[in-house]
């Protein structure tokens, strides 16, 4: 479309010169001098040309209006920002030359959001589910507090949320079964609480990097968790998760596995050990499983390790178990 739009203001140029000539030399030189029609096709050239720049290289205001009002609306609800971080989010600079903040060249549409470790201090805004093209969210080591909103839900093409060490509370919204392009949550000493919805597994099958330790949730391990194929790290560490290890956990594709200070219980997971072929760390420690047998057998648990050929850590520590 842009290239017609060239070529009509290149015909219209040659139809000024036509229309010039066909006056004819002696015509010509009575009516108009040379230098005059010189200034009047040059200033016709840069006009043109220059829209047709500025067509290029701004993208239509309308695409961009929404990430803008977004992006100001959580900036006012930020109280302290002691770097001046945000101090170029404003109505005159360009949106994608705001700080922390990358456009995607094609449709001119805010797709990352990473202002991390700048200590500021603020609510964790809903307006931030505007930024309808988002693909990564970094706000890790501020101080945002509030909850998750569940309206995050309409960031469809979020792959990467991380929120870490923020002062947040609440659950994690069952909304978030909605974003099936998530890749990466990590949400790791948010002071989160509330159990692991089984929602938050329903529809992960690209889901590659859970870490959500150091909260307070509780309730069971979801067996939802197998519906994550390609599942490759799982941090529950330091939270209150209790009953047994789910064996559906087996169908991701775990290498590292971490579900140490919980409130597990039940014998040590022989048949999921015996399943998990690709896992290279592995940590149970501080929960309250036992042994077989009655806590008096370690054999089968050993003997299932034997398959897992990858094990590089293997941790146990902290529960009594005999055998």
């Amino acid at each position: 479309m842009q290239h017609h739009d060239h070529r009509r203001e290149r015909g219209s140029v040659e139809g000024l010169f036509k229309g010039i000539l066909s006056l004819g030399s002696s015509n010509f030189s009575n009516m108009v001098s040379k230098r005059t029609v010189f200034l009047f096709l040059l200033q016709h050239l840069v006009i043109t040309s220059g829209q047709a720049l500025s067509g290029y290289h701004h993208p239509p205001q309308h695409s961009l209006d929404t990430d803008r009002t977004a992006l100001l609306a959580f900036k006012r609800t930020i109280s302290s920002d002691p770097y001046s971080t945000l101090a170029n989010w404003n109505e005159t600079t360009y949106v994608c030359n705001f700080t922390g903040v990358t456009c995607n060249k094609q449709r001119h549409r805010v797709i990352q959001l990473v202002v991390n470790g700048t200590e500021l201090v603020g609510l964790l805004s809903p307006f931030i589910s505007n930024l309808t093209h988002l693909q990564v969210l970094n706000l890790v080591n501020n101080h945002l507090f509030g909850i998750i909103p569940p309206e995050f839900s309409s960031l469809r093409h979020l792959r990467h949320i991380q929120l870490d060490g923020n002062n947040l509370h609440g659950p994690i919204p069952d909304s978030f079964s909605l974003l099936s392009n998530l890749t990466l949550v990590t949400l790791m000493g948010t002071n989160l609480t509330g159990t692991l919805s089984a929602a938050f597994f329903s529809n992960c099958t690209l889901l590659r990097n859970v870490d959500l330790s150091n909260n307070f949730l509780s309730g069971k391990i979801p067996p939802e968790i197998g519906n994550c194929p390609d599942l490759w790290t799982l941090n529950l560490y330091n939270n209150q998760f209790t009953g047994e290890i789910p064996i559906s956990i087996t169908n991701a594709s775990l290498e590292n596995l971490d579900f140490e200070y919980n409130h597990l219980s039940g014998e040590l997971p022989s048949e999921m050990v015996a399943k998990l072929h690709s896992i290279f760390y592995l940590h149970l420690s501080y929960n309250n499983m036992v042994s077989h047998d009655g806590n008096t057998n370690l054999d089968p648990f050993f003997t299932a390790l034997a398959n897992c050929t990858h094990l590089e850590e293997l941790e146990l520590v902290g529960m009594g178990l005999g055998g």
